[in-house]
């Protein structure tokens, strides 16, 4: 990078001499203009933003004292070599409070001159690459920031007072973009995603200028891609081209099912459309699935409906039977209204649900297997629209009776679900423990039954999963990826690493394909 300097002096020679003895070329300083006073000196600084400057004190008009206060109120960084007479040298001295790098005694010592500017150039160019530096950081920082909030809308917690409000901040002004990809349980612990995200990157910078691109593991098998930005329109078949895009990218796997919303929506809407995006895919059995916008009554209903299934399984989780009951209630009443529509499409619609709740349930080992035998049994002996919805609720109300006496088995998985969502975060087991409702001693016991470890060993052995996850499939720094996973020191979090995996972050990248 080429500096700038101006020279300010009304003696002529002075400016000539100092043209024609400093090394400008060698250190690579171009002088963008002169000046005889303070005035003519200021028009420059606003015409070329120097980062160096020679100002004389003594000049007419407009002197050195005067145009450095001036210079102060526009620019703090320009560095100021002021030239002085021996007998203005108590003079000079008082112009250090206004951020002068140095003064040169008249007649000018040009051999030390020199050695000033060399060392003054050098000063300034390291102040630029710590701002650099600095401002880097920052930009890592917020993206950092931005992939945390963009993940707790999606998994919801910004719902229930869970996201924090300095989170919410970033995401106000960008309309977004949602892709679904469901990848095999296997591939998600590979390096099968580094460099190809960079493509998925270019590729999406085509559709939409000026826009960001977030890959989050959300839960299990299921990828969000995130477009971020001012978006245009996109219509099908440019979601389709999107999507294709995409696989093409991640090397064309067949094992990769993608979804994409029909439109962009705002952050609040994340958590809702995700859900409906990976039921669609689930059911869909096609690679390429495009999610539409709920435009009319009846799909409006459907929607609702599988909100109240979503409730009624977090109900389930947190054994709030009271509020299991309501959800269901609340879902007849939406069935009631839905029977004036295909009775067939209803039906269809009451069987989907309860695979999902009956995968859910599974999931948090909220369900006995003799009983999920039993809904499978009636399930695939019916397809009644009244005989389908009391399946639902003998389902809900069987896992509440069979589980009354096992809080902890459900507690855990809850528990599971939250540290995995705030692993970027300082989380303590009293912050768990408070999120469950439960004594922090009770927790800490059945946590160590259900994970035969301490919920310490536990976050740690979970964040240096993600962390190798990270590291495999994006190309953050180590140090972002540290500080994504929960260190905020480097260092620190090399010894862990080293000590849980046998070998530090970077020696794992490079053995796992990711560049660094």
């Amino acid at each position: 990078m080429k500096l700038k300097a101006i020279l300010i002096d009304d003696e002529i020679n002075i400016i000539r001499n100092l043209q024609q003895v400093l090394p400008w070329d060698e250190q690579r300083v171009e002088v963008v203009g002169t000046a005889k006073n303070g005035v003519q000196a200021l028009e420059l600084i606003y015409a070329h933003h120097p980062q160096l400057i020679f100002c004389d004190i003594r000049m007419p008009v407009m002197d050195g004292i005067e145009f450095l206060q001036e210079l102060r109120q526009i620019d703090q960084e320009a560095e100021v070599i002021m030239l002085t007479g021996y007998q203005e040298f108590e003079y000079a001295r008082s112009v250090l409070r206004y951020q002068v790098m140095d003064y040169v005694l008249k007649p000018i010592d040009y051999d030390a001159l020199i050695q000033l500017f060399e060392k003054t150039a050098q000063h300034i160019r390291d102040k630029l690459q710590q701002n650099q530096f600095a401002e880097e950081t920052q930009h890592r920082m917020k993206h950092i920031a931005y992939e945390k909030a963009l993940l707790e809308y999606i998994r919801g917690f910004h719902r229930d007072g869970q996201s924090g409000a300095t989170d919410r901040l970033v995401l106000s002004d960008n309309r977004l973009a949602l892709f679904v990809l469901e990848l095999p349980q296997a591939e998600q612990s590979h390096s099968l995603l580094s460099d190809q995200l960079a493509s998925v990157k270019e590729g999406m910078a085509a559709y939409a200028a000026d826009s960001q691109v977030h890959l989050l593991h959300v839960a299990d098998r299921f990828w969000a891609l995130v477009l971020a930005g001012k978006l245009p329109h996109m219509n099908g078949s440019q979601l389709e081209q999107m999507m294709k895009q995409i696989v093409r990218s991640l090397d064309g796997r067949e094992e990769l099912a993608i979804a994409a919303y029909e439109r962009a929506m705002t952050a609040e809407e994340l958590y809702l459309v995700w859900n409906t995006m990976c039921k669609e895919l689930s059911f869909a059995h096609q690679p390429y699935v495009i999610v539409r916008e709920l435009e009319d009554t009846r799909q409006s209903n459907e929607q609702h409906i599988w909100h109240c299934a979503d409730q009624c399984i977090a109900a389930i989780k947190h054994l709030d039977q009271a509020a299991a009951r309501s959800s269901l209630k609340r879902m007849n009443e939406l069935l009631r209204v839905r029977t004036m529509q295909s009775l067939q499409q209803l039906e269809m619609l009451i069987h989907s649900i309860i695979v999902y709740m009956l995968r859910e349930l599974r999931r948090y080992e909220a369900i006995q297997s003799a009983t999920e035998k039993q809904v499978w049994r009636q399930l695939n002996a019916t397809s009644k629209l009244r005989e389908l919805t009391l399946l639902i609720t003998h389902m809900v109300e069987k896992a509440f009776s069979e589980h009354s006496n096992k809080r902890p088995q459900v507690s855990i998985h809850v528990a599971k679900d939250f540290i995995e969502s705030h692993l970027s975060e300082d989380i303590a087991a009293e912050e768990v423990a408070q999120y469950l409702n439960i004594s922090v001693s009770y927790f800490s016991t059945i946590f160590k039954q259900q994970y035969g470890m301490t919920f310490i060993e536990f976050v740690t052995q979970a964040r240096i999963e993600r962390a190798k996850s990270l590291l495999s499939i994006t190309k953050k720094s180590i140090s972002d990826v540290a500080k994504s996973v929960g260190y905020t020191e480097r260092r620190y979090f090399n010894k862990v690493f080293q000590k849980r995996v046998g070998m530090l972050p970077s020696e794992y990248r490079e053995q796992n394909g990711s560049v660094g």
